[in-house]
């Protein structure tokens, strides 16, 4: 991981903090009649945005200050993304599907390999595509929610990528005690732990906190 990495466990420990001034924002706005929040920014966040953390909650606000989601450093981080042709770290969702992806046939690989002998071909070949399946749908419901802004689709993301590179050190024993060829484990090893690492990266870092910032704002939208 890249030392500047701000961290996938970060990213989403900020994600859920503004997930939960939403809901504090929406049940203070109930009791209240919709009424508009009081009180200018108070300027805490009037550093030029890079990434999540501009408008973020940063523990000093304790529901009783203008929520993050109204701060003026989002507003610019929003702004400033969306002058832009495409917003950085655009590409970091598909490479991150294909990681995924091959990392989920690195373990269908390796079910293969496995159970070609002593289970016959059929018996292979569903778990080839057993393995296959599964993968691409936990990417697809990950890869959905993150993009909507919910922390929910980058704890699903994580947790796959550390299954497959998990699942490929478990096959590389397994090969090491030859019942099985290396290049199913290779594959899922390699490939899970890319996508990990690429997760942890700045680019997936700013382009999940545009998605987040951009699910806030357009709550903030609906409530006025």
């Amino acid at each position: 991981m890249m030392a500047s990495s701000p961290g996938l466990n970060a990213l989403i420990a900020q994600c859920r903090k503004l997930e939960a001034a939403l809901r504090d924002e929406a049940g203070r706005q109930a009791e209240a009649g919709h009424r508009p929040h009081e009180g200018p920014d108070d300027g805490v966040n009037d550093g030029p945005p890079h990434g999540l953390n501009d408008g973020l909650d940063d523990g000093s606000h304790d529901g009783r200050h203008e929520p993050a989601a109204t701060s003026r450093a989002m507003h610019r981080f929003i702004a400033d993304m969306d002058a832009r042709q495409a917003p950085p770290g655009l590409w970091s969702p598909l490479v991150l599907a294909v990681l995924t992806m091959a990392g989920g046939i690195g373990v269908g690989i390796g079910l293969l390999s496995l159970l070609l002998r002593p289970a016959g071909p059929a018996l292979a070949a569903f778990a080839l595509v057993l393995a296959c399946a599964v993968t691409a749908l936990a990417l697809a419901i990950g890869v959905v929610a993150f993009m909507g802004g919910y922390a929910f689709g980058l704890v699903l993301l994580k947790r796959t990528a550390l299954t497959l590179a998990a699942a490929g050190g478990l096959g590389l024993i397994v090969w090491s005690q030859g019942d099985m060829r290396a290049v199913g484990p290779v594959v899922a090893l390699l490939g899970g732990a890319g996508a990990w690492l690429l997760m942890n990266s700045n680019a997936f870092y700013v382009f999940a906190g545009y998605q987040m910032a951009r699910r806030v704002m357009q709550a903030q939208a609906r409530r006025r």
